[in-house]
């Protein structure tokens, strides 16, 4: 297929604007009408061609690359086989595990209005929660006690 047979009306390539939160390489070489607000027409960089995908798959886009573009194609792969290169490494911070969070932090000298203000806070949330724990208690040992009486 040629630019001619394209469905962007005359666009240029950098008038194409990148998928919403996308994780696949393959997106580098496809992209949407600015004006195409909802994303739905997927258009080739290199050709503006409108390529028909389902439910955000990737499938017609790899086919159209190999059959149309083969040394995107292949540049494509490469970058897809090399650790690193996909959008969604390169965009997102790896999360820290708890225990590195924990150690990372400076604790509050336990002379400190913070310090006392945390431990009030935390004292009253959990006096707070086992007042109910022990209503039910307290109701529940009720009952067993004026069943034994009543007997």
């Amino acid at each position: 297929m040629s630019a001619g047979n394209n469905a962007a009306g005359g666009s240029a390539e950098s008038d194409l604007v990148p998928k919403h939160k996308s994780s696949s390489i393959i997106w580098r070489y496809f992209g949407f009408r600015k004006d195409d607000v909802n994303q739905s027409d997927v258009l080739c960089r290199s050709c503006l061609t409108k390529i028909a995908t389902k439910q955000g798959s990737t499938t017609n886009m790899f086919h159209h690359l190999k059959q149309h573009h083969r040394v995107l194609h292949e540049e494509c792969m490469t970058m897809r086989e090399t650790p690193g290169t996909s959008q969604s490494s390169q965009n997102k911070p790896k999360q820290s595990l708890i225990a590195d969070a924990f150690s990372s932090v400076t604790p509050y000298e336990s002379t400190s209005t913070r310090h006392k203000e945390i431990t009030d806070a935390i004292t009253y949330h959990i006096a707070k929660d086992m007042q109910h724990c022990l209503d039910v208690l307290a109701v529940a040992s009720l009952g067993t006690c004026s069943a034994a009486e009543a007997e």
